[in-house]
């Protein structure tokens, strides 16, 4: 079998097309299934679009086309993208390259299992509350969040517009930078890795980010941050609360915008959409206008009171999410660390600077006992994504080759990437 069917990590292929001359040099890439493509169907995961194929396509698949990128096909999707297993009850489960039996996280699980396989080496995501990041963190690629407004998000199948963030999963931090360079027309000189990383100061909230949080994962991001500092970093401990209310915030602002747009079909064909998501949205039925404008006012003072830590640091860190990869028969029980709910405790690291609309990113450094990935979050003022890039690629070239998950290996997929 090969690994592109055993993943189930796409819902449509494509026969690639010749590429532009560009900076991209001909790279094939994936893109979510969320993001429309013109002639080729687009259906967001779901029943409902399993039909749609869009008369324009979205213009940051454009951009990457025009900068001599290949497509090659549609990733598989949380439906919807409301979600952060990639279980889906119309296309299948996309399975874990390390290991099929578990999940990838979601909602981009297709385009990090794509990735992390060597399917490809960049693909296109979405990210409202961490759905590039988890995947990534899980399936042990890199994941680039950027800062909200960016890119554009036109031609992409809304879930919350106000936190909605198109963004990359790469093979490593070169490739996303050089994809998000393109897309804005970039010099590339402004995305290449910082020279030293000395003098960069680090900030790590140490009792939200390692509350609640497997050991082992707490044990490798403590060793990339020792490793930042002994490349010349300035690591030092930070103390505040302001991200400890993020899910109280984040649930009821996405709910809300999700049902928004929803409404053109639910409740009406209720049926046709998977038992999870439909549970949400009976769930955002019941909130008020007053919660959803509390919760947006909420957001705007969370966002004040985040890039106000920049005044002292350049970065923030800690791990991406704070489990592992799990069966996705248990995303609703109560197994996580202290109890959590794993579909929950896979938002409660990333949801932070999807609310502030910060950049930040999830680089792969290091593994648990059983052999699945840990990632490294790092997050940086609002529009220093460039400066995020140049740090992840310095930390990424002092951490050295990361290993290949056992798909990966077995399925020589590396040949056929470019």
């Amino acid at each position: 079998m090969s690994s592109c069917s055993q993943l189930n990590a796409f819902i449509t292929m494509v026969e690639p097309e010749g590429a532009a001359r560009g900076p991209l040099g001909g790279l094939r890439f994936a893109v979510k299934d969320l993001i429309a493509t013109a002639g080729i169907r687009t259906t967001a995961g779901s029943a409902i679009l399993k039909d749609w194929i869009p008369k324009r396509t979205a213009p940051v698949v454009r951009a990457l086309r025009a900068a001599g990128g290949v497509m090659i096909g549609k990733t598989n999707t949380h439906e919807f993208a409301f979600g952060t297993t990639n279980d889906n009850p119309h296309y299948g489960a996309t399975r874990n390259p390390w290991n099929p039996e578990l999940t990838t996280g979601g909602s981009s699980g297709g385009s990090a299992a794509a990735v992390s396989a060597g399917m490809v080496p960049l693909a296109l995501g979405t990210d409202t509350a961490g759905s590039v990041r988890i995947p990534a963190a899980l399936c042990g690629c890199v994941g680039f969040k950027p800062s909200w407004g960016m890119i554009s998000t036109r031609g992409v199948v809304p879930l919350a517009p106000s936190l909605d963030t198109v963004g990359f999963l790469a093979q490593n931090v070169a490739e996303a930078a050089v994809a998000y360079a393109a897309v804005l027309s970039l010099d590339m000189r402004h995305v290449a890795p910082l020279p030293s990383l000395g003098g960069v100061r680090i900030g790590v909230i140490e009792e939200y980010v390692f509350d609640r949080v497997d050991p082992a994962i707490v044990s490798s991001v403590q060793t990339a941050l020792r490793l930042l500092a002994k490349r010349g970093a300035v690591v030092k401990k930070l103390s505040s609360k302001v991200f400890e209310k993020c899910s109280d915030v984040g649930i009821p602002l996405v709910r809300s915008e999700a049902l928004a747009f929803h409404k053109r079909w639910f409740p009406a064909r209720r049926d046709e959409y998977g038992a999870d998501v439909a549970r949400s949205l009976d769930a955002a039925a019941q909130l008020s206008a007053q919660e959803y404008l509390g919760a947006l006012e909420a957001r705007r003072m969370l966002g004040r009171q985040a890039r106000a830590l920049f005044a002292d640091i350049d970065l923030l860190a800690g791990p991406t999410v704070p489990i592992a990869a799990f069966p996705n028969r248990l995303a609703y029980e109560p197994v996580g660390v202290g109890g959590e709910l794993p579909r929950f405790a896979l938002t409660r690291l990333t949801y932070p600077f999807s609310l502030s609309r910060l950049p930040a990113i999830s680089v792969p450094c290091g593994l648990t006992a059983d052999g699945m990935p840990v990632g490294l979050q790092l997050a940086a003022g609002f529009r220093r994504d460039e400066f995020l890039l140049q740090a992840a690629a310095a930390y990424e070239s002092a951490r050295g080759a990361f290993p290949q998950p056992r798909i990966y290996a077995e399925s020589g997929a590396a040949a056929a990437v470019r």
